[in-house]
């Protein structure tokens, strides 16, 4: 039996959480052009998802930037 070493775990973890916030990012890039699209003019409901993503755009860079500390 063998043990992944510690090094190997975070890699793995990071790869895991970069794919899920890249695939979150997708959605969101489409969520929020199909809420633009579809809005009559005034409504800003799409402002949510647009902060959302920004977020999870930043996230992503952040784990980017750890994850090259990491190796």
């Amino acid at each position: 039996m063998t043990v992944a070493a510690p090094s190997c775990l975070i890699q793995q973890h990071l790869l895991q959480l970069s794919t899920a916030l890249m695939e979150r990012c997708e959605q969101l890039q489409l969520h929020l052009s199909e809420q633009i699209d579809q809005l009559p003019l005034g409504n800003e409901s799409w402002l949510q998802t647009e902060r959302e993503l920004v977020a999870a755009e930043r996230a992503l860079d952040r784990l980017h930037h750890a994850s090259q500390w990491a190796i």
